[in-house]
C-alpha cells in the first residue's frame, strides 16, 4: 500500500473573470475528493489531498468545473498514469 499526496495549486481560464466560480475534483481508485470553489480567472485552490492507492497500474484524474446555478459544467481534465507520478520513500 501507497500514500499519494497531491496538492492543487492555481489554474488560469480564458474568459470574463465573473463567469468562472471553479473547484477541481480529485478521482483515482473509487475515491473521489472535492476543492472549494473559487470565483474568478486565476482561482489559487492550494488544497492537499492523500490517497491509499494499492495498484499502480491505475491513473489519477483530475477534472475542473464551473459551478452553475442548476448544473456544473467541466472546463477540462486530463488522466495521469501513477507510474508516471515521482515515488519517494519518505
Amino acid at each position: 500500500m501507497s500514500l499519494l499526496c497531491v496538492r492543487v495549486k492555481k489554474a488560469s481560464l480564458s474568459g470574463s473573470p465573473d463567469k468562472f466560480n471553479t473547484y477541481v475534483t480529485l478521482k483515482v481508485q473509487n475515491v473521489k475528493s472535492t476543492t472549494i470553489a473559487v470565483r474568478g480567472d486565476q482561482p489559487c485552490w492550494e488544497q492537499d489531498f492523500m490517497f491509499e492507492i494499492s495498484r499502480l497500474e491505475l491513473g489519477l484524474i483530475v477534472e475542473v468545473w464551473n459551478k452553475g446555478l442548476i448544473w456544473d459544467t467541466m472546463v477540462g481534465n486530463v488522466w495521469i498514469p501513477l507510474k508516471c507520478i515521482r515515488q519517494s520513500d519518505e
